[in-house]
């Protein structure tokens, strides 16, 4: 019974907007091809990093390389502020 308590009190909102956000960013960073190959790369690594070539860490740090992580904090904090204050106890 204390699982399904813990369960319930996960914020699911705040989770749900921190994705969407996160989501929101990705599409604007990235071009479809650059997410094609994200997905193309996890999925032939079964998304264990050393099953990783050499080319494929590096077509991933290019990629990484393109997101800006500063806006997207920026763009999140809005939604973790205000979810703060909604715990319960």
């Amino acid at each position: 019974m204390a699982r399904l308590a813990r369960f319930r009190a996960v914020p699911w909102l705040l989770l749900f907007e921190l994705a969407r956000v996160a989501k929101s960013h990705l599409d604007e960073s990235l071009t479809g091809a650059d997410r094609r190959r994200v997905l193309d790369i996890v999925r032939a690594s079964k998304g264990d990093p050393r099953r990783l070539s050499r080319r494929e860490r590096d077509d991933l740090r290019d990629i990484a390389r393109k997101l800006d992580l500063a806006r997207l904090v920026r763009d999140m904090a809005p939604a973790v502020m205000t979810g703060r204050g909604r715990r319960r106890r």
